[in-house]
């Protein structure tokens, strides 16, 4: 005969199995916090410090001779007309050279993600990947050589009798900066879009099709909506370095193409004067930032709420 269970050993099963669950909904309520701080400490140290540094440098008269002393005229010079038209022309180049990449983008997007067929997908995006790898300043140097007064433009046009003088308009001007600035960030625009394309069922847009939607409908009303996600990443991982961009502007921009962010490098490395330098550091934080809320109205990111 099977003896009968003892109860007080069941008690203490019970009870230490309760325990158990106890420890356990303890650590998984801490993991979360446990998990984030190791990134949220990092983010800290190496942005919101500098960060914060840079806003003390702006309120004081921070220079290689200054002493520390604090004031509100970095900001007054940073509101000079001479940089308010810097200012002006960086987000200009910014703008025109991000609606050049998404109008690039979206169709190398979809044409990656739904027409070159399984075989040419991932060496399209390999090579896409391999051409960021270039070293940044031997690009530019390249571009040089593409559009100078003995670039290749030139030298083929001529050839070909369409001009009878170098055009001096494709080089040391808005148009160049552009120019190079969309060809160097392409990757950074088609990935993300692309990303998020491979997310929409294909018989999605053959419905479309079918229903007699073109190609405009067809992206405005299912294509750019269900990638709405992608396009406010490109944005903000394309956009902030555009803005921020110091080298193309100052090797193929010349005064005309000059941006914000080589008068900031001249201000902190040439002239010295860290004041009024991180104060428009903070100008063009700011412009950055409107860029972006602008796109995520845009985007109209409430759509992609799927709770609703």
């Amino acid at each position: 005969m099977t003896a009968a269970p003892d109860p007080r050993q069941e008690d203490q099963q019970l009870a230490l199995e309760a325990t158990y669950a106890g420890k356990r909904r303890g650590a998984s309520r801490w993991a979360p916090w446990v998990y984030l701080s190791g990134p949220v400490a990092i983010l800290l140290v190496f942005f919101a410090g500098p960060l914060g540094i840079l806003a003390i440098y702006s309120f004081q008269e921070r220079s290689r001779t200054g002493d520390g002393s604090w004031t509100f005229d970095n900001y007054v010079a940073a509101l000079q007309p001479r940089y308010l038209e810097t200012a002006a022309n960086t987000v200009i180049i910014a703008l025109v050279a991000m609606i050049l990449l998404l109008a690039i983008a979206y169709p190398l997007a979809y044409l990656i993600a739904f027409r070159v067929g399984a075989r040419w997908e991932i060496p399209l995006l390999l090579a896409l990947a391999l051409s960021d790898e270039l070293n940044p300043l031997i690009r530019i140097y390249a571009w040089r050589t593409v559009l100078g007064r003995n670039g290749l433009i030139n030298t083929v046009l001529e050839a070909l009798g369409i001009i009878q003088a170098p055009l001096d308009w494709l080089i040391f001007t808005k148009f160049s900066v552009i120019v190079v600035l969309t060809a160097s960030w392409l990757p950074y625009a088609v990935i993300p879009l692309y990303a998020a394309m491979k997310t929409i069922d294909g018989r999605v847009l053959e419905a479309a099709r079918d229903l007699g939607a073109g190609w405009w409908v067809t992206f405005r009303k299912v294509v750019f909506p269900l990638t709405a996600a992608g396009f406010l990443a490109t944005i903000v991982i394309v956009f902030i370095p555009l803005i921020s961009d110091f080298a193309a502007p100052a090797l193929v921009g010349g005064k005309s193409g000059r941006m914000l962010a080589s008068v900031i490098e001249d201000l902190f490395l040439g002239r010295g004067q860290w004041g009024v330098g991180s104060a428009l550091t903070f100008v063009l934080l700011a412009a950055s930032g409107a860029v972006v809320w602008l796109s995520y109205k845009i985007a109209d990111m409430n759509s992609l709420d799927t709770s609703r």
